[in-house]
This record gives C-alpha cells, structure tokens and sequence, in this order.
C-alpha cells in the first residue's frame, strides 16, 4: 500500500510511533524511525529488519531542537533521495492539578508537543513544497483535545494546539496537494498506560465499545491514510479512540 514511499515517523521508539514505523515499513515504505531514546529505536529496527531488510533505518533526535531536526531530514533525505509523509507523533503526558503546575512542565509539554510537532511538519512540509509533487502529512493529536479530562491542561493545551494547526495547514498546503491529517487516539495500550495497574481495565469501563485499542490498529489506520487510496482527504481527525469522544 506504501510501496516505495519515503517516510519519517517520530515517536519511533516504543508505542504508537513504533507501531507506525514497522506498519509502514511492512506496507512498503522506506521509513527513517526517529526519536529520542536509542536503545528503543534501535529495537523498533531489529523488529522490523528479519522481513524489511535496509527498508528502515534509525535516528536519534530531539524534536524540541531545530538543528537536530533539520538534521534528521537531511539524514533522511541522503539515504532515500526524496519524502513521501511525514508522521510527527512524539509527545509527552503530563497528568496534574492545574494549580500544582510549574512553569517549568508547562514548557517542557508545550515544547515537545506543540513546537516540536511545529518543527517535523515545518521542515516536511518544505521539502513536500521544494519537490513539487505533493505528499501527506500526519500529526498525533489526543482525544483528549475533544473531550477534556480533568488534571491535564498542558498536555490538552499542547495537544489542541496541534489539531488547530493541522486544521490551519490542511488550508494552507492544499495548493501544493499536500494532505494533512491528525490522528487522534482515545485510551491505547500503550507500555506507559500499560504499566500503571488497572489502569486500562478501567478506563475501558467507560467506553462505548470496552475495549482500549492496540498501537497496532492505530498504526493500520495510519497506513491507509497516508496511502494514494485516498487522495481527497484532508483536514481531518482520523478517530481510533473506542468511542471515547463521545463517551
């Protein structure tokens, strides 16, 4: 389905973004697997090369640098000629008391959600824009930037920050046949969710379909959207989250 496409995943060292990263890899693509932690990334790339082979290759960046991530494109760009997508999935969670929260994780939240989402889709998107032959852009977003839950303001801010300038840029890159889309996940079993007892469990509980999704199928949902299979959609919040906007 992504057969021959160059693509950049960040996030791409455990969770949704790995997920992401091998699905796309299993569809075709040539994927650059970027993220933070090494030891995670260089794992997603022993997953995927026993049936990829040089199909994936690993890079270590922070999202919140803009040198490192010009980096990663130039890496990106060198080993594959050319970018198809982009898909800006690195975050972080936050989860307390408004009162309670200091200056100091208010940025740190905002620095990696929001600018560090800003600075993948900027430099993809100029690329996109220099070669001329459009290309598809994803972020990840929150359900949570839907339907808000309590104890979490920076990371439903930085998070609605996202969706709004995905929205914006939907618009704006449309001219260069550039689709941009948000993928917006509602509770997944994720390894941090994961490791919280009960956690998941409950959050089921309240879902219209009790069940939390795996990475995995978001990471399907993802392929298909990124895919030539769908060449008119853009603008959109592409929703794997059991129903949990409107729970």
């Amino acid at each position: 389905m992504l057969q021959g496409k160059n693509i950049v995943v960040t996030g791409a060292e455990s969770g949704i973004g790995r997920a992401i990263a091998l699905a796309c890899a299993e569809a075709g693509a040539n994927v650059c697997a970027a993220g933070l932690m090494p030891d995670g990334l260089k794992e997603t790339v022993a997953i995927a090369r026993p049936q990829h082979g040089g199909s994936i290759v690993d890079r270590r960046v922070d999202i919140r640098d803009k040198v490192q991530v010009e980096a990663l494109f130039d890496f990106a760009m060198n080993r594959f000629g050319s970018l198809d997508a982009a898909v800006a999935n690195a975050g972080v969670i936050a989860l307390r008391p408004f009162e309670e929260i200091s200056l100091e994780e208010w940025e740190r939240v905002v620095s990696v959600n929001l600018t560090g989402t800003f600075l993948t889709i900027w430099h993809a998107a100029r690329i996109l824009i220099r070669q001329g032959r459009g290309g598809s852009l994803i972020a990840t977003g929150s359900s949570t930037a839907v339907r808000a839950i309590p104890n979490s303001a920076a990371y439903i801010a930085s998070k609605g920050g996202v969706h709004a300038m995905m929205q914006a840029l939907a618009l704006e890159l449309g001219q260069h046949n550039i689709r941009v889309n948000t993928l917006v996940p509602g509770q997944t079993a994720t390894p941090p969710l994961r490791a919280i007892e009960g956690y998941l469990e409950n959050a089921a509980k309240i879902l219209p379909l009790r069940e939390v999704a795996e990475p995995e199928e978001l990471a399907r949902y993802v392929v298909f959207a990124l895919s030539d299979a769908l060449p008119h959609m853009t603008g959109t919040l592409l929703k794997v989250d059991s129903g949990r906007t409107i729970a």
